[in-house]
């Protein structure tokens, strides 16, 4: 056992120095250094095999940082740290690659587990012991010691692992002006989709609609690739960062062609309609390709969008040779510059070009100089549109001067003959205004005639038919009670045998008389209804209210005289009641009909009395 022992650690400091061949030394003056000399396998299973196994049978990387391409396997990486300070140190290490699904990162000494951490686009925001959007593991290096990183990385896309170790405030000031570079470059980019929005919505013009949409897509893009993607959008959805990025660029690339339809206009031909239907293949794609896994959808996105660009590009410089304008000439230079970018990003994606700190300055140069381009041709587009309206217009211009001076003679002679008929207008439209007038003061006498009684000078049974109606919508509406009084003069036929008509009418006129000064509100309304007989609407009048007017009326007639001839005429007059809430309004003569129930009792019960309906058993 002592023997095994023995081998066991005698194999370990192999390894250790093995690994150490060439570590990082943190000295004194230590601020950052790229990680770009390590180990590397694909062949252990576990943090066990990968600490025992020999590093002979890892491969060896030197002077560049880790890019395996689309390799899926999960890969073990291992490098040494030389702490040659007396004190315990906490660097960083900072895995400049946000979008990896998984990184484990083990620190161990003398074969003893130090610390274990795991961090990647697969873990929410909050699990992350350092809250970032880069991927940081804080070790702790013990003083005057080698330490050794063992590293497994997992991801679906690929293996581009750039490492870099930092002391802790290089780090904060590093990433600190870095963050405020990268977030005013893209609240830059985020103000042009803005503007170029504002713009679509004052002038109606669509290029500035897909300008727009293609930069603020272009600043969400940039996002992702900085990692803030998970750190402001989504904190608590994990592993979309690179499917966004893909299928940003996927929407992006579609959004050129109703761009390049609406600055270039090209002509028809058989290779505008091969692209138009690629485009629109390719437009159909995204709506399931999402679905995949993102290997084959990173694939998918770094084929098919260079074919497409491809396409864009050659119409595009049709279209300019035909047409040399301006804004041609942004467009082609806009879709080149975005072509350059999908070949770097094909280059980092296929493990042609190495990673490192510095690799996203490249995405930013070319996609803002692509949109400048873009913002370029849209405004030029506006400008070239505004110059021609302004010649339509000022050829427009002239061309109604030229037909002003010809109609300024037609208009002078239609002036002379339009004031000759003016004054004859005038002349005919005042004595038409005279008629009006007459007919008026005719209909108005008319009007009057038809709602007035004659003999008494009250409203007529015409104008109160009508005027119930009116109070039984109001009663109904406002669910307020509406009363009728029909009173009726007691044995008038005797007065006319006896009296004569003249008599009898002046007894008529009397009464009314005295209906009328009964009525204080000016909504209530009396009427004859025929002969001797009166109808009074009172609105808005419960029936103890009504009940109280038709007796003082019927008082006031009782104590009344009518002399004629030197002979006093004593005469009385009976009266019904009836009150209720309108509710069908289709029968308004319930309301008469019940209050002259109650008279006709009132006249066949002793006369001189009011009677309310319903009739007292």
């Amino acid at each position: 056992m002592i023997v095994a022992k023995v081998l066991f650690s005698l194999l370990t400091l192999v390894c250790v120095f093995n690994a150490s061949a060439n570590p990082i030394v943190i000295s004194q003056n230590f601020k950052s250094q790229n990680i770009i000399n390590l180990n590397y396998s694909f062949e252990p299973t576990s943090i066990l095999e990968a600490r025992n196994s020999n590093l002979k049978n890892w491969h060896s990387l030197k002077n560049s940082s880790l890019n395996l391409g689309l390799e899926q396997r999960p890969v073990w990486l291992t490098f040494t740290i030389k702490n040659t300070l007396n004190s315990e140190v906490e660097p960083l290490l900072s895995i400049d690659n946000p979008l990896l699904n998984k990184v484990q990162v083990f620190h161990l000494h003398n074969s003893e587990l130090l610390s274990q951490t795991q961090i990647g686009d697969a873990f929410v925001l909050s699990q992350r012991l350092i809250k970032s959007e880069s991927l940081l593991v804080k070790l702790t290096l013990p003083a005057n010691t080698t330490t050794t990183v063992i590293i497994k990385v997992t991801d679906s896309a690929g293996l581009r692992v750039p490492l870099t170790l930092w002391q802790q405030d290089s780090y904060l000031a590093y990433k600190g002006k870095l963050n405020l570079i990268y977030g005013l470059l893209i609240g830059f980019v985020f103000s042009l989709a803005f503007s170029c929005l504002v713009l679509y919505g004052f002038s109606r013009k669509l290029y500035f609609a897909c300008a727009g949409m293609i930069t603020l897509t272009l600043g969400l893009l940039l996002s992702y690739l900085c990692g803030f993607g998970l750190r402001f959008f989504h904190p608590n959805l994990t592993g979309i960062q690179q499917l966004m990025s893909s299928m940003l660029l996927m929407l992006i690339t579609l959004l050129f062609l109703p761009l390049q339809q609406l600055i270039c206009q090209p002509k028809r031909s058989t290779l505008l309609k091969v692209q138009t239907i690629i485009t629109s293949l390719f437009a159909i794609s995204l709506l399931c390709v999402w679905l995949l896994p993102n290997l084959i959808v990173t694939l998918f996105s770094l084929v098919t969008i260079p074919i497409i660009l491809c396409f864009y590009i050659i119409t595009t410089l049709i279209c300019t040779r035909s047409d040399p304008s301006k804004q041609n000439k942004g467009l082609l230079l806009t879709l080149i510059f975005f072509l350059i970018v999908m070949a770097y990003f094909i280059a980092t994606a296929m493990g042609w070009y190495s990673l490192g700190q510095n690799s996203l300055v490249i995405v930013f140069i070319c996609f803002f100089s692509c949109i400048f381009c873009l913002c370029y041709t849209v405004m030029e587009k506006f400008i070239l549109q505004r110059d021609q309206q302004i010649v339509t217009q000022q050829t427009l211009i002239a061309k109604n001067t030229a037909q002003d001076t010809l109609l300024n003679e037609r208009l002078a002679l239609q002036e002379k003959a339009r004031r000759e008929l003016e004054a004859l207008v005038d002349e005919r439209t005042f004595e038409l205004q005279v008629t009006l007038r007459e007919l008026e003061e005719k209909n108005r006498e008319l009007e009057q005639l038809n709602t007035e009684d004659a003999l008494t000078g009250i409203k007529n049974r015409r104008f109160f038919d009508k005027k119930l109606i009116m109070e039984l919508r109001r009663s109904r509406r406002e669910q307020t009670p509406l009363s009728i009084i029909m009173l009726d003069i007691d044995r008038f036929k005797t007065i006319n045998d006896t009296y004569g008509h003249l008599t009898g009418d002046q007894v008529i006129r009397a009464v009314s008389d005295i209906i009328k000064n009964n009525l204080k509100r000016p909504l209530d309304e009396v009427a004859r209804y025929g002969g001797e007989e009166f109808v009074v609407l009172l609105p808005n009048t419960p029936n103890e209210g009504a009940l109280d007017i038709a007796e003082q009326i019927r008082e006031t007639i009782a104590q009344s005289t009518v002399i004629v001839a030197g002979t006093d005429i004593k005469f009385t007059i009976s009266a019904g009641v009836y009150t209720s809430v309108a509710d069908d309004l289709n029968t308004p003569e319930i309301f008469t009909e019940h209050a002259d129930k109650a008279l006709y009792y009132a006249k066949q019960h002793g006369r001189n009395q009011v009677i309310n309906f319903p009739i007292p058993q």
